[in-house]
């Protein structure tokens, strides 16, 4: 199965912070994960209009556990 990886606003507009803190290979990383396996820990499931989606949040402490 093929899944499909859409950021968000947001997460397009910290490209340049991942940039800064030296963190874009681990992005690169946890992307090739996530198109493996979707829902690896920590996910959201979304609700409302958005429904059927998840959320994926990356932040430092990912890649320091």
């Amino acid at each position: 199965m093929t899944w499909k990886i859409e950021f968000s606003h947001k997460a397009v507009k910290s490209v340049k912070n991942l940039q800064a803190a030296n963190l874009q290979n681990n992005v690169k990383q946890l992307i090739k994960i996530l198109k493996d396996n979707p829902y690896t820990p920590p996910y959201e499931k979304l609700s409302g209009n958005l429904k059927g989606y998840y959320s994926q949040s990356i932040n430092i402490k990912i890649f320091n556990s």
